[in-house]
């Protein structure tokens, strides 16, 4: 990690202010203090977290507007403390990291809130409204990639603190005195030091032309890439049989765009033409470019990815891969095979034996029918109860072996 030395305190961008409460977050500050008491609506017995997350999110919605306003104001306030921390001489950056840690804290807490809270229907849409009214995007681009994870480890651990753990629901009382005090887990200190480390990242970037070293690069499979389907038909079938893989390449910074680039490992499926033809909007950021090894940064890697594809989709391919991504069979299940297979055997097995039975049947029947021309022949009668009794023990017989 960078030395940071004289840079940050004690290796923060701030400390002392950070569990103030927020001036900023009108919405978050409902969340966690008033609501979260249930002190202006009435409530008979023990509300649940469904409850006061529903609450809020009913109030959102009426203060649609403003929460978008809200939103607007709290990227403005990070942007001037980011610019003021890294424009800062160094007898004021000590001031500057202060208050530029506390508001990075507060975004944090705007972001863990509805994870923290549970996972009920009502924290996702508190999640998705907070998005919607931002244009679809996280408050200042969201966590940055390379901290992802242990944000995650974070708020895993603020659950099982709040008695959320194991499946188990919070209790939002406890949820939101924990988010405040959330900075005290050493899962935050790590978290922390990723999230400062793509600050200093960002910064040096802008400062170097957008270029962005290579931070680290993963192998993910296509199935992984372009999500399941669990039908596993026309697109998701062919997807299932590829052999190819896909370089996932991150690179230092914290916004997602211009730090994660996909590309095929070495080369594209043989059949890319006809894949992008199925589903076009799947091969945004991917295509048909292929590479070895990532790319050392992120402007040779933009440069890939932004170039040109080495295929032509014309309309008539897209036309035709439409009908055929409808009626394309249905990927291989060797389980499923493996039934059917023994099913079909089975089904095989008694028309043979049926057909031998019949066989048999049919064979007593021409006995019968010789022995009696004969009999009827010489007229005579002995001879005639005899086939006739042979006939009928030949059928018993063959229909008690079977």
């Amino acid at each position: 990690m960078r030395n940071l030395s004289g840079v940050f305190k004690d290796g923060w961008l701030g400390i002392t202010t950070w569990h103030k409460r927020s001036c900023y977050l009108t919405l978050s500050a409902v969340l966690m203090s008033a609501n979260a008491n249930g002190q202006d609506v009435i409530w008979i017995g023990k509300p649940a977290v469904r409850d006061y997350i529903a609450f809020n999110v009913h109030k959102a919605v009426e203060q649609y507007a403003e929460l978008g306003q809200q939103i607007a104001q709290f990227e403005l306030q990070i942007e001037e403390a980011r610019g003021a921390y890294f424009d800062a001489s160094t007898g004021d950056r000590e001031a500057a990291g202060d208050k530029f840690g506390e508001i990075l804290f507060q975004k944090d807490m705007l972001i863990a809130w509805p994870r923290v809270a549970g996972n009920d229907g009502s924290a996702s849409l508190m999640a998705n409204l907070n998005a919607l009214a931002n244009n679809g995007r996280p408050p200042d681009g969201g966590i940055p990639p390379s901290a992802r994870a242990a944000f995650s480890n974070w708020v895993n651990a603020l659950r099982f603190k709040t008695g959320g753990g194991l499946g188990m629901t919070p209790d939002p009382i406890q949820a939101a005195a924990a988010l405040q005090d959330g900075s005290s887990l050493k899962e935050y200190e790590i978290y922390r030091r990723l999230r400062d480390q793509a600050e200093w990242d960002e910064w040096e970037s802008g400062r170097n032309g957008g270029l962005r070293k290579l931070l680290v690069s993963h192998v993910v499979i296509p199935r992984t890439y372009f999500g399941e389907n669990p039908m596993k038909r026309g697109f998701d079938h062919q997807i299932t049989q590829l052999e190819n893989s896909i370089l996932q390449c991150e690179y230092t910074g914290r916004q997602v765009a211009g730090t994660v680039f996909h590309f095929w490992e070495e080369k594209p499926p043989e059949n890319i033409a006809t894949l992008i033809a199925m589903n076009p909007r799947a091969f945004v950021g991917l295509a048909d470019h292929a590479v070895k090894e990532c790319p050392p940064d992120s402007l040779q890697a933009s440069a890939l990815a932004s170039a040109p594809m080495n295929v032509t989709i014309t309309p008539q391919m897209v036309r035709e891969s439409s009908m055929k991504s409808r009626f394309a069979p249905p990927a291989p299940d060797p389980a499923r095979d493996e039934q059917n297979a023994r099913a079909q055997q089975q089904v095989n097995e008694r028309l043979a034996k049926e057909k031998d039975r019949r066989t048999k049947l049919q064979e007593c029947a021409e006995a019968l029918r010789v022995s009696s021309i004969a009999a009827r022949q010489t007229k005579d009668k002995v001879a005639l109860k005899e086939a006739r009794d042979r006939h009928r023990e030949c059928n018993m017989a063959v229909r008690q072996s079977y």
